[in-house]
């Protein structure tokens, strides 16, 4: 099956520009049209094979659903609490993924999601990315699917990893009906320490912004009443 995806054609790039130059970051509701935010939510919320990814140190490590249901009860609560001792000291991360730009890169081409990725490196895309961001260089999108369950979380850090040609950092929103106090904002962090902006999960939205910028996204709250559903991924010049 085809998934067909579009911009909203009644988009004001325009005033995106203006934000985005003046912010450095902007957070556009309505960003596809109805069909294709609808269309794509139903890949990810009944079609996405998941996996649990997170980071031990530098490394990062996916485990596939049924790989965790093997692991003694024992294992899986030192491998959670490894992760907490982590996060008080240095970068961690951990919330299910489906890899996009690995799966794209490797010839899969058969799962609806993937035209995702294709629409992303899309002329229509990248054109309007460069457009509302002023970032010629722009030359391709890398991407990946993320769900964030209760207990996930990704601590502060601002995407800048010498080599990667970061420009832009993206995340398109498909989580409908979520309560701000259960957690996973896309929270930015000013040079104090404070939360200086914070973006709630929502439905058909896209948060773009600038890298390097600091930004986490918070602890998402046991009495989560759903899953936190994302595209991201970042937009890069040519190696």
């Amino acid at each position: 099956m085809t998934t067909q995806i579009q911009l909203n054609p009644k988009l004001d790039r325009r005033l995106i520009r203006e934000v985005f130059k003046s912010q450095g970051r902007v957070h556009i509701p309505d960003v596809l049209t109805p069909s294709s935010a609808t269309a794509l939510f139903s890949h990810l919320e009944t079609r996405t094979p998941w996996q649990l990814c997170f980071n031990v140190g530098q490394r990062h490590v996916d485990v596939a659903h049924h790989q965790l249901m093997l692991m003694p009860p024992e294992q899986r609560e030192a491998m959670s609490r490894a992760m907490l001792d982590q996060s008080r000291r240095g970068f961690q991360y951990v919330f299910e993924n489906y890899p996009l730009f690995d799966l794209y890169q490797a010839g899969e081409r058969d799962t609806p999601l993937l035209a995702m990725h294709e629409f992303l490196n899309s002329e229509e895309f990248l054109q309007f990315a460069r457009q509302v961001t002023g970032f010629e260089p722009i030359a391709f999108a890398d991407s990946q699917a993320t769900k964030y369950l209760p207990g996930h979380f990704l601590t502060e850090h601002d995407d800048n990893v010498a080599g990667k040609q970061r420009l832009a950092a993206y995340v398109f929103g498909f989580t409908p009906d979520w309560r701000a106090d259960w957690g996973g904002i896309l929270q930015f962090i000013d040079r104090d320490g404070h939360i200086a902006e914070g973006y709630a999960p929502k439905f058909n939205v896209l948060n773009l912004f600038r890298v390097p910028q600091t930004h986490n996204v918070s602890y998402v709250a046991p009495a989560a009443g759903q899953p936190r559903y994302s595209i991201t991924g970042w937009l890069r010049a040519a190696g």
